[in-house]
């Protein structure tokens, strides 16, 4: 947790000065699975060695950010697939809160089906979802933050939340920080490893970056982002500096 919140302070300062982004920054999730089920758990991989790789990636993903490439191949995005895109990475980080919450669980027959609502835990996530989804719709400002408190009060009330303080010291950051290991990642073997990071990446923030520049009210007439190359930029320097804490690249949030 602590390596998420330095990284994710460290990024949107980056994207705040030198972008002027009105966007936080923070590790995405669209690469966790691979990383954590694929690379890890199938290949057969350590963490360190695919770390190294995703360091790699990021660093292939800087270099086609700092030339016109990926400004190129975003604005050659029709405009109603950027609006996809945006939708469809909405979705997805959407039916991962819902799997995490409890409220949908894996069934055999279905694949998906609803999960045990009488479970104080899954009750409480349907209820914040539902407020946070009623407050949005209803354009209140600040719904999310509005429907997490209230939860989190109204767990607290009920015993089903422990009080544990406001402030806490980090963990021992020695384990996991600049533990990396690229030269294990220079083999032939990871090509097609480090390939995969750099395009689910390149894809998984174009869609993010591009529906939250539609939302922000960033993009001109034609729907081209405007100042994208300084965002694009802080977006993918921010990629490199996330392997240093053990974390995966980086998208925009709000």
């Amino acid at each position: 947790m602590w390596g998420t919140c330095l990284a994710a302070a460290l990024a949107c300062l980056v994207m705040g000065i030198f972008a002027n982004w009105p966007v936080g920054l923070a590790p995405g999730m669209g690469l966790n699975a691979f990383f954590t089920f694929t690379v890890v758990g199938e290949m057969g991989y350590s963490w360190q060695v695919a770390l190294g790789a995703v360091m790699i990636a990021g660093v292939l993903f800087f270099l086609m950010s700092v030339t016109p490439l990926r400004r190129w191949m975003l604005d050659s995005i029709p405009l109603n697939l950027r609006i996809a895109m945006g939708s469809g990475v909405g979705l997805f980080i959407g039916f991962i809160g819902l799997k995490s919450g409890g409220i949908i669980v894996a069934n055999g027959a279905t694949f998906v089906s609803m999960g045990d609502l009488t479970n104080p835990e899954t009750l409480m996530a349907a209820l914040g979802f539902i407020l946070i989804a009623g407050l949005s719709v209803r354009n209140v400002p600040g719904a999310i933050i509005i429907g997490v408190l209230t939860i989190t009060l109204l767990a607290l009330g009920l015993g089903f939340v422990e009080y544990q303080g406001l402030v806490a010291y980090p963990p021992d950051v020695s384990s996991t920080f600049l533990q990396l290991d690229i030269l294990g990642a220079l083999d032939v073997a990871m090509v097609a490893v480090i390939a995969s990071f750099l395009f689910v990446n390149l894809f998984d923030t174009a869609g993010t970056l591009l529906g939250v520049a539609n939302r922000a009210n960033l993009v001109d007439d034609q729907g081209r982002v405007k100042n994208l190359d300084k965002a694009l930029k802080a977006d993918s320097s921010s990629s490199i500096f996330w392997c240093f804490v053990r974390m995966r690249p980086s998208h925009q949030l709000c």
